[in-house]
């Protein structure tokens, strides 16, 4: 679970992604943003902090009602995305305001787009609930974008510049794992200039 900010731009940190990324990161985006609306609809679900509890009582709840025009999963007969990692850093961040919800709904839909263009003719099953996401916004707090949260190992991070934390965090645990593979796209500038390990 994360968002890859490589960029404060939404495209070009989608662009940045590698193959395996763009594929699964649209999906842990969506699933941010549909947890920020349960969130809202369901506070008290922030008060449990054991996942298994949290699971537990979200599947006896009701899908809000908001979300009804929500597309529905794939392979599922419900509206949405299910609440999920309520207390990750990035899912805390994205329903931290608006400004930080739509950053990440951009980012979702550049996804979507750079799907597309790396496999023509095929659409990402999650770009309708990036769409939906972005016309449907929850009742977060209002505010402009902040500073983005940082998921990963310490060693990969640089206080201040999360940004730069993500390339660090990419060009260190992705290319070591082989997650660094791009069809139809050149590799991004930060994996071409850098041979050594960090």
């Amino acid at each position: 679970m994360n968002l890859f900010a490589l960029s404060a731009n939404p495209k070009k940190a989608a662009e940045a992604h590698g193959d395996k990324h763009v594929v699964k990161m649209i999906l842990e985006a969506c699933q941010m943003l549909y947890t920020a609306h349960w969130t809202a609809t369901y506070p008290d679900l922030l008060k449990e902090r054991s996942a298994i509890k949290i699971a537990k009582a979200h599947k006896l709840l009701a899908v809000p009602e908001h979300m009804e025009s929500a597309p529905k999963r794939k392979c599922a007969d419900e509206q949405g995305f299910r609440p999920v990692h309520l207390h990750h850093p990035c899912t805390i961040w994205v329903r931290e305001c608006t400004g930080n919800y739509l950053w990440a709904v951009e980012l979702a839909l550049a996804i979507a787009e750079e799907y597309e263009y790396r496999w023509p003719g095929r659409v990402h099953s999650c770009k309708a609930h990036a769409l939906w996401l972005k016309a449907n916004i929850p009742d977060i707090p209002k505010g402009e974008l902040k500073t983005f949260a940082v998921a990963m190992d310490d060693k990969y991070r640089v206080p201040g510049d999360p940004v730069y934390s993500y390339i660090r965090y990419y060009k260190g645990s992705k290319q070591e794992r082989n997650l660094t593979t791009y069809t139809r796209r050149e590799k991004p500038w930060f994996l071409l200039k850098m041979k050594k390990r960090i």
